[in-house]
Formats: structure tokens, sequence, C-alpha cells
């Protein structure tokens, strides 16, 4: 599952441009993050170009509805040299549209990765679950009801630890912290409402044991986004971090950007751009990717945009609905899913 999508993303001769714009954004990523330390000139001579290829590809692909792969050289070569042309225009109005590449960036990116971390989350929670119904009876029973129950109480009661670490942490301003707790309470109201979904789907004789995996990996991402959300807003509008603190946040992001590409370009994603019918996985990936740089080099143009305190608090509002609808969409396709297996029997 993992190991096979971070295969398809280094190893797989037909996402090399993929692989090439990837390490491209984890190079200018890796030193917009640490840029304090760094001569501040080099990255914005390092981004230009990665969003004028981003921008390119992305309409051609959106246009053609054609990955990448799928071009001719010819037509590739083409666009690296649009793309060229590009950067230098964005280089040229950069400080005139940096606000808008903030906005549209911080927007986009948190957007994406949450949809695709969370479509990853219920990929291999219902891997999990299928796993364990293929064991024998009862040893299935049991572990699969541990997995929902265990993996539920387990994800509540992180939640909670955190939303009460964090609303003491962030007591400089307690009317923002007060509200994030609040953010943190509805999470876990949704969370239980899924619960309690799942135990009403056992009239059809339905258990649904992969929500309770899915909440748990779902908390791994909450639980980043409200240490960031708190350790911002808890700096009193100081957001350099501890060296340490900083490594760490890094570290996730960059997991964030490696695992929401590779489960794109996953095998299962060609099914997500058949269901989109607007875009093809290669569009969606150059989104990602054009999103991600122009918000770190917004954020380090402008140092008055807020960037770590916006960045934290907004993808954290933005997780609720997301949460809501994926969980209430797995349920439903893991009926139909049953449903179907129980008509072919």
């Amino acid at each position: 599952m993992v190991v096979e999508d971070l295969k398809a993303l280094f190893f797989g001769k037909e996402n090399r441009l993929v692989l090439i714009l990837t390490i491209w954004l984890i190079v200018g990523f890796t030193y917009f993050s640490f840029i304090e330390y760094l001569p501040e000139v080099l990255g914005y001579i390092f981004f230009p170009p990665l969003l004028g290829f981003c921008f390119v590809f992305f309409i051609v692909s959106l246009v053609t509805k054609k990955d990448l792969r799928e071009l001719d050289w010819k037509i590739l070569l083409g666009c690296v040299i649009i793309g060229v042309v590009v950067a230098i225009i964005f280089t040229g109005i950069f400080r005139l549209i940096v606000a808008s590449l903030y906005r549209f960036g911080v927007i986009s990116y948190i957007f994406i990765t949450s949809i695709f971390y969370m479509y990853a989350c219920y990929k291999y929670a219902f891997k999990a679950d299928e796993s364990a119904s293929n064991l024998d009876e009862p040893k299935n029973n049991i572990l699969r009801w541990t997995m929902f129950l265990g993996g539920t109480l387990l994800s509540l009661f992180i939640v909670r630890i955190i939303a009460i670490i964090g609303v003491n942490w962030a007591r400089s301003s307690p009317e923002i912290a007060d509200g994030l707790g609040l953010i943190a309470i509805i999470i876990m109201f949704i969370m239980i409402g899924l619960a309690v979904i799942g135990i009403l789907t056992l009239i059809f004789k339905r258990l649904n044991a992969w929500l309770g995996v899915f909440l748990l990996l779902v908390t791994l991402f909450i639980a980043y986004l409200m240490y960031k959300a708190y350790s911002a807003v808890g700096s009193s509008g100081d957001t350099t971090y501890d060296l340490w603190i900083q490594i760490g946040l890094y570290l996730f992001d960059l997991f964030l950007i490696i695992f929401t590409i590779s489960t794109i370009i996953g095998e299962k994603s060609e099914k997500i751009s058949e269901t989109l019918k607007i875009m093809k996985v290669d569009a969606i990936i150059m989104w990602l990717i054009f999103s991600k740089a122009a918000y770190e080099i917004a954020v380090a143009a402008d140092p008055r945009i807020p960037a770590e305190t916006i960045n934290a608090v907004l993808g954290f509002i933005l997780f609720i609905p997301l949460l809501a609808i994926a969980g209430i969409y797995g349920i439903i396709k893991y009926g139909k899913i049953k449903k179907e297996r129980e008509s072919t029997q």
C-alpha cells in the first residue's frame, strides 16, 4: 500500500517528471523552512521557475485532459519553454501578486493535502478491516470490534488530551485559544457522531470496523494541526520556534508532501480523476506543487503576513467539514461494497 505508492513515485519511469518537480519542491521547501539561517536571496531565485513550469503543466494537462506521461516530448519541450517565460513574468510582477499567491497557496494546499490524506487513511483502514475479516471466527469478530471501539475511544482520548494541553499552552491569547478549544470539541462530536452512525449500521449487520482505524490515523493529522495552531497562537506573534520544534514541524510537513503526492499517483487515484472528470492525476499534482511553492515564497517575501497563525488556524477550520464528509462517504461506500458482496454470494 504505502510502499507501493512510494515506489510508483520514486522508481516509476512514467513519473520521472513528477519526481523531478517534487524534489525541486522539497529542496525549496527545506530552504524556506530554515531561511533565517541561509542567504535569503537564493530562495527567490529557486521557486519562480518551479511556479512557471507547474502553472504551464497544469493548464496543458487540464486542457488536454491527459497526464504528462501521455504527452509527446515536443509538447513537453514547448511547455518548458513557455514555463521559463511564465517564470520571468512571475518574477517581474511578484511583489504585486504576493498576497494573492499566499491566499491561493494556503487554501489550495491545505484543501488538497487534507482530502488525499483522509483518502489514504480510508484506503489503509479499509485494507486493515479486510485483513481482519479474512481471519477465522471468532478471531475476526474480536479483532474487528477491537479495531472499531479501541480506535474510536483512543482517538477521542488523544484529541481531548491535546486540546487540554493546547489551551493551557496558548494562554497568551485566551480568546483565540478558547476558540481553538471549541474547534477541538466540534471535531470530537464529529468523531462521536460517525461512531454512532457506525453502530447504527449494525442494524443491517454491517460492522464498520475500518472506522476506528480511520479515526486513529486521522488523529495523527489532527494532532499536527492542533500542535501547530496552539504553538502559533501561543507564540504571541513571534513565529520563530525553537529549532527542534521547527525541525519536527518541518519533518511532518515533508511527510505530508511525499505522502500526499505518492497517494495521488497511486493505483486507485485514477478512479479519483475519473470521478472528478475535470482533471487528470498529474494536473492535481501540479496544482499541489504550485500551491505549496506559492505559499512558501509569498510568506518569505512579505513578513507582514502572520503565516503560521493563519495557516494553522485555517487548516484546523477546513478540516472539520472534510472529516465529516470523508467519514460519511466512507460509511456509505462500505455499505455499498458489503451489499454487492452479499448479492454475489
